[in-house]
C-alpha cells in the first residue's frame, strides 16, 4: 500500500467522524476525498471574508479556525476537527455573513461549488442526508435542542485563542466532556463539561467557581486541549463548588475580572508585605467568611500581596476584596518591607 492509499484511507476515517458527512453514502465519502482539495493555513490567514460569494464548503481537518466580526470584538465561536462551514451559503448562493480565519494553524477540505453540484446531482445520497442534517439543524435552533451528538476537539496554544471563547463555544454547543489546559507537561487546570454546563473544575488548588474566575483574572499560558467524552464519562459526580450555571458563571467571571482591576488600583503595591493587626479575626458576614478565615489564616506570618492572591483558594478578586476590608477595618496593616 502507497503513501498515497494511507493518505485516502486517513481522509476516509476523517470524513467519517465530521457531522456531516458520517452517515453519507460511500461513493459520496470516496469523491470528495478523490476530487476535494486540502489546504493549509497559517496564523492570521483568512479562509473566507465576510461579504465573499459563498462557493466554497470548508471542513477542519487538524488544527481550529475561528468565526470572527470584521468589526471587531472577540471571536463568534471555534471550529475544530470534523466540523464543517459554507454549507448554506452554498445551497442559497448567498454572501458570507463572517470572517474566518486561522488562529494558529489548520488543514482544511474544501468541497468547491463545481464538485457539490455534481454530488447533489449524481450521488441521491448526498442530497437527501444533507437535507436531514440540515432540518435537525434548524429543528434544534427552533427548539433550542442542544445536538448531542455533535462532538467538537478543540487544541492549541493559548497565545492565539481567546480563551473566554472557546468555553462560551463548548457552552452553546451544550459539549461534554474534558478541557485541559497546560504549560509544557505540567498540566495546570482541568474544566469538565455536561450537556453545555462547566460540571467540575480545579486551577493549581483552587477548586470549583473561584477555579473558573480565576482562570479570566489571569493570562493563562501554554497549551489548552478539549476532548469531547460522552456525558456519563465527564466525572465521577459534580462539583460541589460549582454554584450556578454555566453562562452564568461566565458573566460572573466577567465581572470580577473588571472589578480585579478597580481592587488593584487601591490595594498597596504586589510587593508591600501585609501583616496581622488584631488578635483575631472579625468578619460578621455569612457571605464570604469561609474565604476571609482562609485569608486570615494565611497572615500568621506576614507576606506580601502578591503572595496572598497566590496562595489564598478564593480568586485574585475576592481575595483583593477581602483584604481591602481588613485594610480598612484595620484589622491588617501594610508591615515593613
Amino acid at each position: 500500500m502507497t503513501a498515497e492509499d494511507f493518505g485516502e484511507l486517513d481522509d476516509v476515517g476523517f470524513l467519517r467522524e465530521a457531522a456531516l458527512f458520517k452517515d453519507m453514502p460511500e461513493s459520496v465519502i470516496r469523491t470528495i476525498v478523490t476530487e476535494g482539495e486540502t489546504t493549509e493555513l497559517g496564523a492570521g490567514e483568512l479562509v473566507v471574508k465576510k461579504g465573499d460569494p459563498g462557493d466554497r464548503l470548508f471542513i477542519v481537518k487538524t488544527g481550529v479556525v475561528e468565526v470572527v466580526n470584521p468589526a471587531d470584538g472577540p471571536p463568534l465561536a471555534y471550529l475544530g476537527r470534523g466540523d464543517s462551514f459554507g454549507e448554506m451559503a452554498l445551497l442559497t448562493s448567498s454572501e458570507r455573513s463572517a470572517d474566518v480565519r486561522v488562529p494558529q494553524q489548520a488543514e482544511l477540505l474544501v468541497v468547491d461549488r463545481t464538485l457539490f453540484e455534481d454530488l447533489m446531482a449524481n450521488h441521491p445520497g448526498f442530497a437527501s442526508q444533507l437535507a436531514v442534517i440540515l432540518a435537525h439543524r434548524l429543528i434544534s435552533v427552533l427548539e433550542d435542542l442542544p445536538n448531542q451528538e455533535a462532538k467538537k476537539e478543540l487544541q492549541g496554544d493559548l497565545r492565539y485563542f481567546d480563551l473566554g471563547t472557546i468555553v462560551q463555544t463548548l457552552i452553546g454547543a451544550s459539549q461534554s466532556g474534558v478541557m485541559t489546559l497546560s504549560s509544557g507537561k505540567e498540566m495546570v487546570a482541568q474544566l469538565y463539561f455536561q450537556n453545555g454546563n462547566v460540571f467540575r473544575a480545579h486551577y493549581g488548588h483552587r477548586r470549583g467557581d473561584e477555579a473558573v474566575h480565576q482562570l479570566f483574572q489571569v493570562e493563562p499560558e501554554g497549551q489548552f486541549l478539549f476532548e469531547s467524552k460522552g456525558a456519563e464519562a465527564v466525572a465521577d459526580g459534580p462539583d460541589p463548588g460549582i454554584t450556578v450555571p454555566a453562562m452564568a458563571l461566565m458573566m460572573d467571571s466577567v465581572r470580577l475580572q473588571d472589578e480585579l482591576k478597580v481592587l488593584l488600583e487601591e490595594l498597596p503595591a504586589p510587593n508591600t508585605v501585609i501583616e496581622r493587626n488584631a488578635d483575631a479575626l472579625e468578619w460578621s458576614d455569612d457571605e464570604g467568611q469561609a474565604d476571609a478565615r482562609q485569608v486570615w489564616g494565611c497572615l500568621h506570618s506576614p507576606m506580601t500581596v502578591a503572595d496572598l492572591l497566590e496562595k489564598a483558594h478564593s480568586c485574585h478578586c475576592h481575595t483583593a476584596r477581602i483584604l481591602a476590608r481588613l485594610l480598612q477595618t484595620e484589622q491588617v496593616r501594610p508591615g515593613v518591607n
